[in-house]
């Protein structure tokens, strides 16, 4: 019911193919997640390929630490940009207090943004931390097919040029997924990266892959 609403107020998922907004509508369910606009947890983005059209299923950052939490994979976790005028440190082997970082909430200038950082608190209270530089979550960017067709023009707008705070948060995240604790719950979650990156794949690569779902 939620992707009926979502589809009939967008005119780009209306062009969509039928068969990406069946297999869109399946992932939901297979990964757990729910399209409600409240919880936001997941979305239905349109991306142009040049076979027209495709709606996708995105799980939103919020959507991918609920299914980290609910796997029992870990207690917590957060992820945070830091800026130029931050004071941050990285300390990977330490495991109680392995990021020091400290910022000024209120501040107008933080300066420009140099990275972002993951920080899990596993079930045994060891506490594992992941960081990137801006740098390595634009390169990863520059591959997404929907961002090479924003910058070509091809569509007015993308997640990453909307919005680009969640997105980079949402690249350690994914990153610090392959070094937590597989629990048997972990399956929702690989599904979810497994779409999550399928925006970083050839646009021949996602729709067949959308076909074999279908």
């Amino acid at each position: 019911s939620f992707a009926v609403q979502i589809i009939n107020k967008s005119p780009q998922h209306q062009q969509a193919t039928m068969e990406s907004k069946q297999a869109a509508v399946l992932n939901v369910a297979q990964c757990g997640l729910t399209l409600n606009p409240i919880m936001k947890l997941a979305y239905l983005v349109p991306r142009w390929s040049k076979e027209g059209v495709q709606c996708y299923l995105e799980p939103s950052y919020q959507g991918l630490v609920k299914l980290l939490t609910d796997a029992g994979s870990v207690d917590t976790i957060q992820c945070q940009l830091v800026y130029a005028q931050d004071e941050f440190q990285l300390n990977a082997g330490d495991f109680q207090n392995p990021i020091h970082h400290k910022a000024n909430p209120f501040s107008k200038n933080r300066g420009d943004l140099i990275g972002v950082y993951a920080l899990a608190v596993l079930p045994s209270g060891i506490k594992q931390a992941e960081a990137m530089s801006i740098d390595q979550v634009y390169e990863i960017r520059d591959m997404s097919e929907s961002w090479k067709a924003y910058v070509a023009k091809k569509i007015k707008s993308c997640v990453w040029s909307d919005h680009e705070g969640e997105m980079t948060r949402k690249t350690v995240l994914r990153r610090i997924v392959k070094y937590l604790p597989k629990t048997e719950k972990f399956e929702s979650v690989a599904k979810a990266i497994q779409l999550d990156e399928s925006d970083y794949q050839p646009s021949n690569a996602a729709r067949d892959y959308a076909y074999q779902l279908l």
